[in-house]
């Protein structure tokens, strides 16, 4: 199977960038054309990245998703799209994503979401029902949280407000140190290879710091952390793949399988010795199960 670099490299190799004015605000996105199977009548997919990422977080995905049109937004106020007029919770997020989807005239496309972005993927579909096949990975479930975990994510969320309280300047500064940027990467990389550790702390030095300002961090921050999936999988009928990891500590493997108890068309992968990092420890291994879901 090929690495994580590897499947990025090939990905950035055939990466179209494009944009979009939303309600006056910019949204820059990247198109990664078919390059196998029926070219001409490649499904669409669209990939929604996680918390204080951007569209580079999913690219190994793009990179082996090779029989569909892949579209991969950086979200509103992260990676190099403007932020919204209004505060980023996760309704307007939502309200967002539906105005993409609108002004690309995407019509049921397959839509794959990691972490946060499987709450803004969940929330827009229970709310409007827009893709026709969809893939959670890493989805927000909630879950008790012990030990160091809770201390540190108490930690980050005290660090977060403080840095929006400050003038602007010292807030970005503070939110922006790479000292709080590789201990997160250290915290949720669960892989024992140097050579794989040291190229997903490269990528989050790259592209963990890429948003607007403080205030943005803060508020998305509370939209990523107040809200779960489980209310909003429950109204969702369609086909769903639930992409979980065995170590991950943000979002417990039990409680995936306890949701996906509550859903009628889901089904469950579990990807064993793999944290929060689905798509960069172990993209291949999910996008093997996500091209066997898509083709059914």
């Amino acid at each position: 199977m090929k690495s994580s670099a590897e499947l990025t490299a090939e990905a950035r190799d055939r990466a179209v960038a494009k944009s979009v004015s939303i309600d006056g605000v910019n949204t820059n996105y990247w198109l990664y054309p078919a390059t196998t199977g029926n070219t001409n009548y490649a499904e669409t997919l669209v990939l929604v990245h996680g918390y204080r990422g951007d569209h580079h977080g999913l690219e190994a995905f793009a990179g082996g998703l090779t029989n569909y049109n892949v579209i991969a937004p950086d979200l509103p106020g992260f990676g190099t799209s403007d932020p919204m007029k209004v505060e980023h919770s996760l309704e307007s997020y939502s309200v967002w994503f539906k105005a993409f989807l609108d002004k690309l005239e995407l019509k049921s496309p397959f839509v794959v979401g990691h972490s946060f972005g499987t709450l803004v993927v969940s929330s827009t579909e229970a709310k409007l029902g827009l893709f026709s096949k969809i893939v959670l990975v890493n989805p927000v479930a909630g879950g008790k949280v012990v030990g160091i975990s809770k201390v540190l994510l108490e930690f980050v969320k005290f660090y977060y407000w403080l840095a929006h309280i400050v003038p602007e300047y010292v807030g970005n500064k503070m939110t922006k140190t790479y000292l709080l940027v590789d201990s997160m990467s250290a915290y949720t990389t669960k892989s024992k290879d140097k050579a794989l550790r040291k190229w997903i702390k490269q990528q989050h030095r790259s592209h963990f710091n890429s948003f607007a300002n403080s205030q943005v961090v803060w508020e998305a921050y509370l939209a990523a952390t107040d809200n779960v999936v489980i209310p909003f999988v429950k109204e969702i009928h369609k086909p769903v793949l639930l992409i979980a990891a065995e170590l991950d500590e943000i979002t417990p493997v039990s409680a995936v399988y306890d949701f996906a108890k509550t859903m009628d068309n889901a089904s469950v992968h579990e990807i064993k010795g793999c944290g929060h990092l689905v798509h960069y420890e172990a993209a291949s291994e999910a996008i093997e199960v996500m091209n066997e879901f898509f083709s059914k």
